[in-house]
This record gives structure tokens, C-alpha cells and sequence, in this order.
């Protein structure tokens, strides 16, 4: 019967991949370890995970008309399942939500047809908005921007989704119940700030659904990722058991983002602390005692995002005649050196060649490369290499006017135009 059931999910997951790793999320509601294994799955097979969203989401995960999952309103941390079921009458029985006022006014006049009955709360409303589940209304930032009153927007709507909320319950009481100037009025939305923070939304996102879904912190480091780290964060645990197995040393140069520090005292009385740094892969727990206490503790703040360089070695010196009598030692990640990751670039970068072939030459062209130069300005040394194809022939020239900034976003912009770079590394030290 094992067999037959392996047989069965084998051939679900094979001809119905979004839909089986979507029915596996819905069955890991509440334990999340799995679930983000599963979505690390998704990511495989190149299936998006979507954030909750108030007109698409169901109680559990679905796959959309897109093929990708969208996220469960279930899943959402600290939200029951009476308000979810309310969000989702409502949506079935008069329609999708046209924004965020609709959303709260219908509400808010269901949960005033029963007012024994908590439809949908201002914490509820708040958890909704930090998820993401307004994101197709609005930029997430303008609910937590000052509003007209210099509270949060999202303070305001709450309170007037209250009020909205009241006044439909007093309405038949009320000899001016249907005077416009007496009802409740909608608060004002801000714009969005000039300088959103990011991280912070972000980190609220992950502690409401468990896991960096629209957006993960690491992408702005995207370029130094991939071009400086040899393996993994969630891969470490793997490798070290490789090399223990292999009885073999491997440098590892690692990036992440500190998302937890616990600092304790050893029996001798000395400090110490656990650090746990996370990637897109997953998260590992590092132990910082004695010398390396004292020499990395300082890196290691809430929200950090760090290089790490470090061998995958055996954690302590064997003697030979020990080693004769068989004796091991277990491996570890031992720490070398680390680097906060957005000083990666000029740290370790000595130029970058662009090259570009001789037919795209054009005024227009050579507008926009200048622009683009003139906007990623830097310390580090460019080279253009020209290319003619029909000759062979190929001219390398160093710039005296531009060095450059390096980074995800001149990466980014340099492969939209069509060109392809090289970036010259330093020798190491």
C-alpha cells in the first residue's frame, strides 16, 4: 500500500506540481518548518508563492489561473478562522473588494447585522495590511505613513471602520441617521514616503506569515551573492557532514542577513553567543566563544547583513599519535574573517570590463551607456572592451573619466541594454 501511495504522489507532484506542493502547504497550516521546505520545493520548480491577498486568498493555499500558489489566509499568524471566514462570505456573496475603504465599510456592516459576532477586528485589519493582503489596492508603506490627523493611516481606517461600523447600528435609532455631513468620512490615504522602510515592512511581513514572500531583504545584495559566496547558508549543516564523511577541509564564503542573537555564559563565566544568520536557503545557528567572541561580536546586530569567509575544518587540533589510535575530531564552520556585505564590492573587486559589440554604436546608444555610468559613480576601475565580429578584431580601453559602483542594479541595467561584463577579482590576501 506504500508503494501504491509513493506511485500516486509521485504522479500528482509530477502532472500537477503547483496543485500537489499547494495541498502539501495546506496540510502544514501551523508548522512551519515544513512549510518552508515545501516552498523551497516551489522555488525548485520555479513555482511563485504569492502573498495573501484579500480578493484571491481562500482559507487554505490555492493554485490562481496564473499557475502559481497563493498564499492561505489561514496561514496568516494570530488571524482566527472566523474572521478568514467572514473575509471570504463576504468576498463570495456580494463580489471582489474594489480597495481598502470597501473592504473595511462591507466589513464592518457585516459584522453590524451581528453584533454578537466579531466579524473583523483592528488588529485584524493591521495583520491584513503588514502581509500584504492590501498590496493590490496600494504601496504597503501608505498604510503605516501619517496621515491627515498625524496618526498612521492605518490608525485612522481602523477607527473609522469603527465608527462606520457603529453608525450602522444606530442608524434605525437615529433621527439623522441618513444626514450625509453626520456620517462617518473617509480618511484621506498619504503617498507614499520618500524613503520606505523596506527591511522593517518586510520583517513584519515574515512575522505574520512566517516566511519573506513578496520580497526577501537579501535582493538588493543579489550581485554580491552571486558572484562572492560558494555556498549556501541553509546548505552549511550538508557540508559539513560532507567534508566529516570525506575527511576533507573546504573554504566557504557564505552571505545572510542576522536575524536572531542570544548572547550566555559559559560554566567558566565567560561570554559567549548563538547567532543565527538566514538566507533564501534557510537559516544557520553560529556559536561565538573565547577569541571569536571577542573578535566578531561586534558584527552581529539584529538585521545585519554580513560576508562571512570561514573553513569547514575539524573543530579542534589532533594530535599524531592520537590520530594513529584513531581518534577524530567533528568538523565545524570556522570563522575566518567577516565583511558587512555592502563594502563586498569595493572590497573585493579591482575593475570591470564591459564589452560591446561595434553594430549597436549609435548616438543613441552611447546616450545611454553615458547615463548610466554618470549614475553608478564609484571607486572601482571600468574597462570597455569593442568587439568587431566581421574582423575579429577586438580593442580594450581603460576609462580615466568613470569608476563605478558595482552592484545589483548597474548588473541589472548593463543586461537590459544587452552587454555583457566581466568583473576582475582581486588576488586573494
Amino acid at each position: 500500500c506504500y508503494a501504491w501511495v509513493s506511485y500516486q504522489t509521485g504522479w500528482l507532484k509530477c502532472h500537477y506540481t503547483a496543485e500537489f506542493l499547494a495541498a502539501n502547504l495546506s496540510c502544514n497550516l501551523g508548522n512551519m518548518d515544513e512549510i518552508k521546505k515545501i516552498m523551497a520545493d516551489c522555488k525548485l520548480h520555479g513555482i511563485k508563492v504569492l502573498s495573501p491577498d484579500v480578493n484571491e486568498s481562500e482559507a487554505r493555499f490555492t493554485v490562481n489561473k496564473e499557475g502559481n500558489i497563493r498564499f492561505g489566509l489561514g496561514g496568516l499568524k494570530n488571524f482566527g478562522t472566523n474572521v478568514v471566514d467572514a473575509i471570504i462570505a463576504e468576498r463570495t456573496e456580494n463580489g471582489l473588494f474594489a480597495d481598502v475603504y470597501d473592504f473595511v465599510e462591507r466589513m464592518a456592516e457585516r459584522g453590524a447585522k451581528d453584533a454578537k459576532t466579531v466579524v473583523i477586528t483592528p488588529k485584524s485589519v493591521e495583520i491584513l495590511a503588514l502581509a500584504g493582503a492590501f498590496d493590490s489596492f496600494c504601496q504597503r508603506s501608505r498604510f503605516f505613513a501619517p496621515g491627515a490627523s498625524g496618526e498612521r493611516f492605518i490608525d485612522e481606517l481602523v477607527r473609522y471602520m469603527e465608527l462606520y461600523k457603529t453608525d450602522k447600528m444606530d442608524n434605525s435609532l437615529s433621527l439623522f441617521g441618513e444626514v450625509e455631513e453626520l456620517k462617518p468620512q473617509r480618511p484621506v490615504m498619504p503617498e507614499a514616503p520618500e524613503e520606505e522602510n523596506t527591511l522593517g515592512l518586510l520583517q513584519e511581513e515574515k512575522n505574520f506569515v512566517g516566511m519573506y514572500l513578496s520580497a526577501h531583504p537579501l535582493d538588493r545584495y543579489s550581485f554580491e551573492i552571486e558572484n562572492f559566496t560558494n555556498l549556501s547558508i541553509g546548505r552549511i549543516g550538508d557540508k559539513i557532514q560532507d567534508c566529516e564523511k570525506e575527511k576533507r577541509k573546504f573554504a566557504a564564503a557564505v552571505a545572510g542577513i542576522v536575524t536572531d542573537v542570544k548572547t550566555i555564559t559559559t560554566k567558566s563565566g565567560s561570554p559567549g553567543a548563538r547567532v543565527t544568520i538566514e538566507d533564501y536557503s534557510g537559516h544557520y545557528e553560529f556559536a561565538l566563544f573565547g577569541k571569536d567572541y571577542e573578535a566578531y561580536m561586534a558584527y552581529m546586530k539584529p538585521h545585519e547583513y554580513l560576508y562571512i569567509q570561514g573553513d569547514i575544518d575539524e573543530r579542534y587540533f589532533i594530535k599524531p599519535e592520537e590520530r594513529a589510535q584513531g581518534k577524530t575530531a567533528p568538523y565545524a564552520f570556522k570563522i575566518k574573517k567577516i565583511y558587512l556585505l555592502g563594502n563586498v564590492a569595493e572590497t573585493f573587486i579591482a575593475g570591470i570590463t564591459v564589452d560591446i559589440d561595434t553594430t549597436v554604436l549609435t548616438p543613441e546608444f552611447r546616450g545611454k551607456l553615458v547615463s548610466l555610468l554618470k549614475s553608478s559613480k564609484g571607486s572601482i576601475p571600468l574597462w570597455i572592451t569593442l568587439r568587431e565580429n566581421t574582423t575579429g578584431y577586438n580593442l580594450e580601453f581603460r576609462s580615466k573619466k568613470f569608476q563605478l559602483s558595482v552592484n545589483g542594479e548597474l548588473a541589472g541595467r548593463l543586461k537590459l541594454m544587452g552587454l555583457n561584463y566581466t568583473v576582475q577579482k582581486k588576488p586573494a590576501s
